[in-house]
């Protein structure tokens, strides 16, 4: 029995290296989004309950500035809706 034994051409190894690390590095990629994620959300849950009132403030001035965009975004379409229909 005569095993033949391939032994790899050196352009083989550099594109299966390529591959390997091409997907360690999207591997990598998508724990670190995956860390972020899980300390943003330690962070937020932490500054709620250590620091309620600036919690609250910060909540109350987001939606004041959602509502006030809305309701500009209501009045340019009616706007542009009026606009539309001369």
């Amino acid at each position: 029995m005569d095993l033949k034994i391939r032994t790899p051409r050196s352009d083989d190894y550099s594109e299966y290296a390529e591959k390997v690390r091409s997907g360690a590095r999207s591997r990598a990629g998508e724990r670190g989004q995956l860390v972020r994620h899980e300390v943003g959300e330690r962070m937020f849950d932490l500054m709620t309950e250590y620091f309620p009132e600036e919690y609250r403030e910060r909540r109350r001035e987001e939606l004041i500035r959602t509502f006030g965009a809305g309701i500009a975004v209501g009045f340019l379409g009616r706007e542009l809706v009026r606009y539309a229909r001369r």
